[in-house]
């Protein structure tokens, strides 16, 4: 793992979260182009080319590191296992 600076890895997180709202916006583009291409005469092409570009932002970031602190991992364990919990007592 790569040591980050606080400064780095808060740089980092606000990349990773404008690369998260263009894959969101790629991905719902890609859905709509692809419905238009099935229901209007529109080229199949439009919607790969949505989906190539949603894909290679994905990648990119994945690539960018960041560190997660220990303590903020378990705690969405345990919320999760919380909620696991309350579901299965509700039944």
């Amino acid at each position: 793992m790569v040591k980050l600076t606080n400064d780095q890895n808060i740089k980092n997180l606000k990349k990773r979260k404008i690369l998260r709202r263009f894959i969101i916006l790629f991905g719902i583009l890609t859905i709509v182009l692809a419905i238009l291409s099935l229901t209007v005469k529109l080229g199949f092409g439009y919607s790969l080319v949505a989906f190539i570009i949603m894909t290679i932002l994905t990648r990119q970031r994945e690539k960018i590191p960041i560190n997660l602190n220990k303590d903020i991992e378990t705690k969405r364990i345990e919320k999760a296992i919380e909620k696991q919990q309350k579901k299965q007592k509700r039944k």
